[in-house]
């Protein structure tokens, strides 16, 4: 009879319909689970809920697996490929890579017009509409604004008119100064630039906004193009032309500021000047193993090594024995093998130019525990768990290689979807279950409240006892081993009167250690006692012999650091199926967690 309620719960879970959910119930449940069971129902009332459908999570699962495995095939392929390349073949580099520097207008102040702030240094020149303040002090005492006339003039009362156009700030009041003491005695006098005058200058050329633009005089030609919205894409960020009375007196290269530091604008603009934008110059394409991939511009007669230092020069993982060059020759596309790093220095480059260096396909992985020299290391394609051992120092006399924790990225993609569909399955059957009124629903809503907060892990299950098994195992990226020392205790967890840890006996069964814990609780279900054992691999024990039970309790062996887990009778509320699996799931994370925790002091046990 119990297996038919079962059954019909499971068929019910599974296809249950939307419809109005119970006020009394929803209430009774903790505010996450309530409302992601109201987010599920509404999603079945609003017919977009196909993704969430239990029939089909095993196959979104398996589909995964599919997915993870050509995955892995098309990494092997492709490091394939790259080692055949030659000049009958293109170079696979990013389209999305940009020109370096086209977004530097981008980071600037919105406003076009610079802030009309007089903070100019002592070399500004003067010129007709600047406003200086001049104060007299001591014998005669005076405070007058003065704006330059056409003429370049300034006029004090007493001392007429002293042309100062075309002088610095410095120079044009030390010939006030000297004025004032040669005709006022006991009177020094002191001044300031209050007010810049405006200057009309032309933006064109290549620029994204030509046209004629008004600055302050203290501007230069860097606020000149910010004014008219930096440089089109068909402008060269190498060669920015200020031109005054027809004459080139300043050449802005974008490059210098960016790349080199130097911030060589002197010149501030006059009106009638000319910031003329030159044509965009070679593009030239660099990817593979250099810190900047990018595409830079390059003006004429640079050199490769010139792209490459643009490039933050090339990283740690070149290989600089398959350096390729894609370049247009009569028409057709070729790829150039440059033989080594030696060439740099003698390529010109060209426009069009793509450059690919390509990378030994390293990857980090981390071993930490009882090793002789835990830490991250570099490992190259191909090497296994045993070559992360030796570059570990190997095993300490303490090691316990059955207890091993191998994790892995992919591994934890596949429990993360593993864990979503327990947890959706858990929801539809505390639906089904409320519906069915079968029991007091505490249990199984604990036990799905413990799989929603209950983070994956990637832990993948290897015997370090079996050097051949391990050395078929692949390094990935951001593999982690982690090698504990022997721990000579069980842990009890669960219904039991003392959960904690049990000294470690030989050739003792699961009843030793539960009866060492204070045995079992009222509510204990005893029939499905779930053991993860320090290997990661997990085991159903039944007090109770089933004729349907595949080994008898006396071959199920406790190993020292095994965890024996009795849960709480779940009163029918959910499938056994679902309960073992959210067991194993949340055991899994407690092992890792107990190991980690022995290995930083065995004393606390």
């Amino acid at each position: 009879m119990k297996i038919i309620k079962l059954l019909l719960l499971s068929i019910v879970a599974v296809s249950i319909s939307a419809q109005e959910l119970d006020p009394e119930f929803l209430e009774s449940l903790p505010d996450d689970i309530r409302k992601d069971i109201q987010e599920n129902n509404q999603r079945k009332l609003d017919g977009t809920d196909e993704k969430y459908s239990p029939y089909k999570y095993s196959s979104k699962l398996a589909q995964a697996e599919t997915f993870l495995k050509l995955k892995d095939r098309l990494e092997k392929d492709l490091l394939e490929m790259e080692r055949r390349l030659n000049s009958d073949t293109g170079l696979d580099i990013d389209e999305d890579l940009v020109v370096y520097g086209r977004d530097f207008f981008n980071t600037f102040q919105t406003s076009f017009m610079p802030i009309n702030e007089p903070n100019p240094d002592s070399g500004y020149m003067l010129d007709v509409g600047d406003v200086l303040q001049v104060q007299l002090v001591g014998t005669n005492e005076d405070l007058v604004e003065l704006e330059i006339n056409p003429d370049g003039s300034i006029t004090l009362d007493d001392i007429g008119e002293i042309v100062i156009a075309g002088l610095s700030l410095n120079d044009a009041s030390q010939l006030i100064k000297s004025k004032v003491n040669s005709s006022f005695i006991g009177t020094e006098a002191f001044i300031n630039l209050i007010e810049i005058r405006d200057v009309n200058i032309l933006v064109t050329g290549n620029a994204e906004n030509p046209g004629i633009y008004t600055l302050t005089g203290n501007s230069n030609i860097l606020q000149a193009l910010l004014a008219a919205g930096g440089i089109s894409e068909f402008g060269s960020l190498r060669e920015i032309n200020l031109i005054r009375d027809e004459t080139v007196i300043e050449t802005l290269d974008i490059y210098d500021l960016l790349i080199e530091g130097k911030y060589s604008i002197k010149k501030r603009l006059r009106s009638g000047d000319v910031i003329f934008v030159k044509a965009r110059k070679s593009i030239v394409t660099i990817a593979g193993a250099v810190n900047r991939p990018a595409k830079y511009e390059a003006v004429d007669g640079q050199k490769l090594i010139s792209i490459i230092e643009y490039a933050n020069g090339i990283n740690r993982t070149a290989d600089l024995e398959n350096i390729s060059l894609e370049r247009m020759v009569d028409g057709s596309l070729k790829t150039i093998d440059v033989p080594n790093d030696s060439y740099f220095e003698a390529i010109d480059v060209q426009d069009g130019d793509s450059i690919y260096i390509r990378e030994y396909p390293y990857r980090q992985a981390k071993i930490s525990g009882a090793v002789l020299k835990p830490g991250s290391y570099t490992m190259a394609a191909g090497q296994t768990i045993n070559d992360l051992i030796e570059k570990a120092g190997g095993y300490t006399e303490n090691a316990y290689l059955f207890g091993a924790i191998y994790l892995n990225e992919d591994a934890k993609k596949i429990n993360e979807l593993s864990k979503e569909i327990l947890y959706q399955e858990f929801l539809d059957s505390i639906i089904a279950a409320s519906q069915q009124n079968i029991g007091d629903l505490t249990p199984v809503v604990k036990l799905t409240e413990d799989i929603k907060n209950t983070p994956s892990n990637g832990r993948v299950v290897i015997s370090l006892l079996n050097d051949a098994a391990i050395d078929l195992y692949n390094i990935k990226e951001g593999d982690e081993l982690f090698v504990p020392e022997r721990n000579n205790v069980v842990y009890v967890y669960g219904e039991i009167s003392s959960e904690g840890a049990v000294m470690y006996s030989d050739n003792q069964d699961v009843e030793y250690f539960v009866e060492k814990s204070g045995g079992y609780k009222k509510f204990a279900d005893n029939e499905s006692i779930y053991i993860l054992h320090p290997n990661g691999e997990s085991q159903l024990y039944r007090s109770k012999r089933s004729i349907f039970e595949r080994s008898p309790k006396s071959e199920i062996r406790i190993y020292p650091g095994s965890i024996i887990f009795v849960p709480r009778a779940l009163d029918e509320s959910a499938p056994r199926r679902l309960a073992a699996q959210a067991y194993v799931s949340i055991l899994g994370n407690l092992g890792i967690a107990l190991a980690s925790l022995s290995a930083i002091s065995d004393d606390d046990w």
